[in-house]
């Protein structure tokens, strides 16, 4: 399923609101993290948030490069292109 748009993520917190329950949130920092989150994801068969920091968007540029916005705009992009494999909706 692709990562959701904002009309779909704010449906998505709408509705924990609505029903009393949060999203699994889990803060990646490489692709082997953004897999884990995932699959994670998928094997409870609940749709959940990736997020990234500076400090993991500085670490996935790599340590020679340490650019917290490359870092995290390649991070959005592998997310993007692995969420659409799974059958849940990915907040990003």
């Amino acid at each position: 399923m692709p990562v959701a748009t904002p009309a779909q993520y704010r449906a998505m917190l709408d509705a924990a609101q609505e029903g009393g329950y949060a999203y699994p949130a889990i803060n990646i920092t490489s692709l082997t993290t953004a897999n884990g989150a995932l699959k994670a994801f998928a094997e409870q068969k609940s749709d959940g948030i990736i997020q990234m920091s500076t400090g993991g968007g500085k670490f996935a540029s790599g340590l020679n490069v340490g650019d917290n916005v490359l870092g995290a705009i390649v991070l959005a992009e592998a997310t993007h292109r692995l969420a659409e494999k799974y059958d849940v909706m990915v907040g990003l």
